[in-house]
């Protein structure tokens, strides 16, 4: 990415990330007692996000890193397993940085030069520094978590909210049991990414998030993601995710 993301910052107008509000820590509080709504919440989660399997979404992204921040707009395609189509617009509607994968090869455009390979689990981290395998970024757009049948370890409160361990994954969910957050940890428990949505609203197939926060430690990169249009389970030409030959094979 670090060359995608400076393209991106660049034409959107830069902004010193240094004024960023710091937000505090929520206090969490053991919970007991409420093990048969949980699995209720988690039940929930995994039939809906299950039932997204494909999604288009127009809007726009709002990018912080260590070099800046600044707003784009964004057009998203996602389908199952691992087809994504991220692709940035300046002001003019031309295409400014593309990313597109069919799961097994990628391409990328910077606004200058093409770039296409077999696809690495890093091939999102590189050019988008999204720590993001692209099977999982298909499945943080579709706020579709994988859930087995697991029990949860421990359930935290912050207030009337509930904060779900399972293994490799935290979940927050809101007190009517909307999905709120969830944080992919690695095996010391430390937060690889986090996604976080918000404006839940429901469309033709389904609900989904209009806003969405997606946050990475490792590259301190921070995407706020704010659409206007979003498709739930479209029928997608699979041409769209076709790579284009370049110079990097």
């Amino acid at each position: 990415m670090r060359h995608a993301l400076a393209v991106a910052l660049a034409t959107a107008g830069i902004v010193l990330a240094g004024c960023r509000t710091v937000t505090p820590p929520l206090v969490l509080t053991p919970v007991f007692g409420e093990e048969e709504r949980i699995h209720a919440w988690l039940a929930r989660s995994r039939v809906e996000g299950e039932a997204r399997q494909a999604v288009r979404a127009v809007g726009s992204v709002k990018l912080e890193s260590p070099s800046g921040s600044g707003r784009v707009k964004q057009v998203i395609l996602a389908q199952r397993p691992a087809r994504l189509r991220l692709e940035s617009l300046n002001f003019l509607g031309q295409t400014q940085t593309l990313l597109v994968t069919d799961g097994e090869r990628f391409s990328f455009f910077d606004g200058r030069e093409l770039l296409g390979g077999a696809v690495s689990k890093d091939v999102l981290l590189e050019y988008l520094g999204l720590d993001l395998e692209p099977h999982e970024a298909v499945r943080v757009l579709l706020a579709a978590p994988l859930l087995g049948e697991e029990p949860p370890r421990r359930i935290m409160g912050a207030g009337e909210d509930r904060v779900v361990d399972l293994e490799a994954k935290r979940l927050y969910f809101a007190p009517d049991g909307e999905l709120l957050v969830v944080e992919a940890l690695n095996p010391q428990g430390a937060t690889r990414w986090r996604a976080a949505y918000e404006r839940w609203r429901a469309v033709p197939q389904g609900r989904y998030p209009f806003t969405m926060v997606l946050s990475f430690p490792f590259t301190k990169v921070q995407a706020e993601l704010k659409l206007k249009g979003v498709e739930l389970n479209p029928d997608l030409d699979p041409a769209l995710f076709r790579i284009p030959r370049g110079n990097r094979e």
